[in-house]
C-alpha cells in the first residue's frame, strides 16, 4: 500500500508538472500572439496610410507639374523675346558697321583730294576754311564709333543674359521631367498596392459603407446643427466664419476626387480645403504639408468645427472638422467628397485657421 501511494504520488507529480508546463507554454503563446482582429485592423490602418501617402505624392507632383509647365511657358516667351532682342541688336550692328566702312572710305577719298588741292595755289584758302568742317566730321565719327562700341558691349551682355535664360529653361525642363518620372513611379506603386490588396480594399469599402449607413442619421442631425449655427464656439465671429466654411464645404459633397484638383469639377484633399476657405475670403497654401505648416497647431482634444485635421507629419492628408468626431474630406481616386467619422479614419493632428 505504501509503495502504491509513493508510486501514485510520483505519477501525480509528473502529470502535474506536464500539465503545468503545458499551461505555461500555451499560456505564454496566447499572450504573445496578437488578436487576429487587431492584426487585420493594423493591416487596414497601414494600407490606408500607404495609399494616402501615394495619393498625396501623386497629387503634389501634379500641382508641381502644373506650376513647372507655367514656368516653362513663361521662360519660353522670355527666351523668344531675348533672342529677338539679340537679333535686332546684331542687325543694327551690321548696319552701323556698313555706315562706318562707307565713312572710312569717304574720309580716305577726301584726304586724297585735299592732298591734291594742297599743291594748288588757289587751294590754300579753301583748305584753311575747311578745318572747322573737318573737326565736325571727326566729332561725328567719334560719336558713331562710341555708338558702335556701346552696341557691341550691349550685345555681349544680352547674349550672356540669353545664355543664362537658356540654361534656366533647360533646368526647368529637366525638373519637369523628374517630376513626371516621380509621378509615374508613384502611380505604378499605387496600382500595385491596389492590385495586391483587392480583397482587403473591398472589405474596407464595405465596412465604411456600413458605417456610413449606420451613422447617416447622426450626420444629418449634425449638418442641421451647422445650418442652425449650433455646436460652435462662444466667439460669435469665429463661429459665423466656421459655420459659413462648413456650409460651403457641404455644397461639394459628392464631387469626385481628382489628383491635383482645385475646382468643383474635381478636388484633391488640400485643393478642397483651399477652395472652401477661398470662397470665404481666407487664403491658405495649396498642398497639405504647407497648410499644416502655415497654421497654428492645437491639441486634438481642443479641435472645433472649422479647424483643419491632418494625417502624417509632414501631412499627407487633410480634412475639415465639422464637429462630434466628423470631418469633410476628399479621400482618394474613385471616391467623392464626403463626411467621415474619426472612429473610422482617426486624424493625427489639428490646426486652427480661424482666430
Amino acid at each position: 500500500m505504501s509503495d502504491f501511494n509513493d508510486k501514485g504520488m510520483v505519477t501525480i507529480k509528473k502529470v502535474y508538472i506536464v500539465c503545468l508546463s503545458f499551461v505555461i507554454f500555451f499560456g505564454f503563446s496566447l499572450e504573445v500572439q496578437a488578436d487576429p482582429k487587431e492584426d487585420t485592423q493594423q493591416t487596414i490602418v497601414e494600407l490606408q496610410e500607404r495609399l494616402s501617402k501615394l495619393n498625396d505624392e501623386i497629387s503634389t507632383s501634379v500641382v508641381q507639374q502644373e506650376d513647372q509647365e507655367k514656368q516653362i511657358a513663361t521662360l519660353d516667351q522670355e527666351l523668344i523675346e531675348q533672342e529677338k532682342k539679340v537679333t535686332e541688336m546684331n542687325d543694327k550692328l551690321t548696319v552701323l558697321e556698313k555706315e562706318i566702312q562707307e565713312r572710312v572710305r569717304a574720309i580716305q577719298l577726301t584726304d586724297a583730294n585735299q592732298k591734291a588741292a594742297f599743291f594748288k595755289v588757289d587751294g590754300w584758302s579753301k583748305m584753311l576754311g575747311s578745318v572747322k568742317g573737318v573737326e565736325k566730321v571727326q566729332k561725328a565719327d567719334a560719336a558713331r564709333a562710341k555708338e558702335y562700341t556701346d552696341l557691341v558691349e550691349a550685345i555681349s551682355k544680352q547674349q550672356k543674359a540669353l545664355e543664362k535664360k537658356r540654361q534656366e529653361y533647360q533646368a526647368a525642363q529637366d525638373l519637369l521631367k523628374t517630376t513626371i518620372e516621380k509621378q509615374n513611379a508613384s502611380k505604378a506603386e499605387l496600382e500595385k498596392e491596389l492590385k495586391d490588396n483587392e480583397a482587403l480594399l473591398a472589405q474596407i469599402q464595405e465596412e465604411e459603407r456600413q458605417q456610413e449607413l449606420a451613422l447617416k442619421a447622426q450626420q444629418e442631425a449634425l449638418l442641421q446643427q451647422v445650418v442652425l449655427g449650433q455646436n460652435f464656439t462662444t466667439d460669435e465671429e469665429a463661429s459665423k466664419k466656421a459655420q459659413d466654411i462648413i456650409l460651403s464645404a457641404k455644397q461639394y459633397l459628392g464631387v469626385p476626387y481628382v489628383w491635383g484638383g482645385t475646382t468643383p469639377a474635381g478636388f484633391d484633399c488640400s485643393g478642397l480645403m483651399q477652395w472652401v476657405f477661398a470662397q470665404n475670403g481666407i487664403g491658405i497654401p495649396r498642398v497639405s504639408q504647407a497648410q499644416q505648416a502655415s497654421i497654428k497647431e492645437i491639441p486634438i482634444s481642443e479641435v472645433q468645427p472649422g479647424d483643419l485635421v491632418f494625417w502624417g507629419r509632414p501631412a499627407h492628408h487633410v480634412a475639415l472638422y465639422i464637429g462630434e468626431g466628423y470631418f469633410i474630406q476628399a479621400p482618394q481616386p474613385g471616391d467623392v467628397v464626403k463626411i467621415t467619422h474619426n472612429s473610422w479614419y482617426p486624424f493625427e493632428s489639428a490646426g486652427r485657421v480661424l482666430n
